[in-house]
C-alpha cells in the first residue's frame, strides 16, 4: 500500500503546481470572446465645441458634415466682440455637441481578429498565470458615413478603411483565473 500513495502523493503534487497549457487556437477563441466584437468609436472634436462660422478647416467640414447626417447637434451662438475705441463686431458661431449626452463618440465599425501573429509560454507572475500574445486585427462593418470625402483627413478612419488588407497588430495578455483563459485586463 506504501508505493501507491507515494504514486499518488507524487502525481497529486506534481499536478497541482502543473504549467496551464493554451494552444493557438484556443487563445483565438479566448481573444474572439473578450476582444473581438467591440464596437470602436471615433471623436471627431472634444464635444461640446464652439467654432466660428467661418472656420474651414477639417474639423469644422468634419463637424458640419457629422451635422447634416445628424450624428451631432449643433446651435447657433452670437456674441460681440471689442475690436478698438468702444467698436465691437458681430461674430458668429456653432456650438456643436452630442445630441444624447451618454455618448462620447461615433460607432465606426467593429473590432476582428485577422490572425495570431506570435504566443509564449505561460509565465508565473505574482503566483498568476499569464501569455503574450501578438495579434492582427481589422475594423469590420465599416458605418456607411466613413468613406466620405470630408473623412478622408481623419486617420482613424483612413486606416479602419484599409485594415483588411494592412491590419492593426496588437499585443495583449491572457491571464488563467479559475481553470480559464481570458484577455487581462489592467486594473
Amino acid at each position: 500500500m506504501k508505493p501507491l500513495l507515494q504514486i499518488f502523493l507524487l502525481f497529486f503534487c506534481a499536478s497541482s503546481h502543473a504549467l496551464p497549457y493554451i494552444s493557438p487556437e484556443a487563445a483565438i477563441e479566448v481573444l474572439n470572446r473578450d476582444y473581438a466584437g467591440e464596437t470602436l468609436y471615433w471623436k471627431p472634436a472634444m464635444l461640446p465645441l464652439t467654432l466660428s462660422q467661418s472656420d474651414r478647416s477639417a474639423e469644422a467640414s468634419q463637424l458640419a458634415e457629422l451635422f447634416e447626417m445628424e450624428l451631432v447637434g449643433r446651435e447657433r451662438k452670437i456674441s460681440t466682440e471689442e475690436i478698438e475705441k468702444g467698436r465691437k463686431r458681430v461674430v458668429i458661431a456653432w456650438r456643436y455637441y452630442w445630441m444624447d449626452d451618454s455618448i462620447t463618440g461615433l460607432p465606426y465599425g467593429t473590432r476582428r481578429v485577422k490572425s495570431l501573429v506570435t504566443m509564449t509560454d505561460p509565465i508565473e507572475r505574482d503566483a498568476r498565470w499569464f501569455v503574450e500574445v501578438s495579434i492582427r486585427w481589422f475594423v469590420d462593418g465599416l458605418a456607411d458615413w466613413v468613406d466620405k470625402p470630408v473623412f478622408k483627413r481623419a486617420r482613424p478612419l483612413r486606416r479602419a478603411m484599409e485594415s483588411e488588407e494592412k491590419p492593426f497588430e496588437a499585443t495583449l495578455y491572457l491571464e488563467y483565473v479559475d481553470h480559464h483563459w481570458r484577455l487581462w485586463q489592467p486594473e
